[in-house]
């Protein structure tokens, strides 16, 4: 799915998961929220990244789902699942992360880590999204 990539450290490893499980301890303002969706093309435009490539579906349906969450279309999904994607997309959005995306070769690794991640945590609730967006 990556292609050749150097794997995290175990410490890093530990700070991506940390990372990931801050987001359920985080409230997100409105401000959060507004900037993903303004950064929607530049989170989506991370993805062509040869560590990210393999995210870019997920990362679509993730702003379909937040999309139809806001404008009330798919409420049937838990707080926490989208506070997750929400976290996990202003993370991406972020240059200044566990790695930083300027550092050769591994700055994107964590990225991939953190939608790694978050997937394994929300698959439930995307597949049951995409049933719901298949019969509407």
């Amino acid at each position: 799915m990556f292609g050749k990539q150097k794997k995290l450290t175990d410490q890093q490893q530990k700070k991506v998961n940390d990372t990931f499980d801050s987001f359920s301890n985080k409230k997100y303002s409105k401000k959060d929220i507004s900037k993903v969706f303004k950064n929607e093309y530049t989170i989506k435009g991370k993805m062509e990244n040869r560590f990210l490539k393999g995210f870019l579906d997920e990362v679509q349906i993730f702003f379909q789902m937040l999309k139809d969450y806001f404008k009330k279309r798919y409420t049937n999904v838990p707080v926490g699942t989208i506070i997750a994607i929400i976290g996990t997309l202003l993370y991406v959005l972020s240059p200044f992360d566990v790695i930083p995306d300027f550092i050769p070769f591994a700055g994107y690794l964590d990225d991939a880590g953190i939608l790694s991640i978050c997937l394994k945590c929300v698959k439930y609730d995307l597949e049951k999204y995409k049933k719901w967006r298949e019969n509407t």
